[in-house]
């Protein structure tokens, strides 16, 4: 498959369901309708798109891994 900007990107937060399904959540889709929520998979091309800083975990400070997503709950 090919590989996915999201995977990368510093707005993306991965969400792990109790069922192991994993869901690479797009964070600017909460302030800026063009952006999906949880864009169809691979992300090639993403006007939003910023590198992840170094020392960015995959979930950030008071994240909920391991929870359904926030609109599925």
């Amino acid at each position: 498959m090919t590989p996915s900007l999201c995977e990368t990107c510093g707005s993306m937060r991965e969400i792990v369901t109790p069922r192991g399904s994993r869901f690479l959540m797009c964070r600017l889709a909460a302030t800026d309708p063009t952006f999906a929520k949880y864009p169809p998979q691979p992300v090639v091309h993403c006007s939003g798109y910023v590198p992840k800083e170094e020392g960015d975990s995959k979930v950030p400070q008071g994240g909920n891994s391991g929870s359904a997503p926030d609109d599925q709950r």
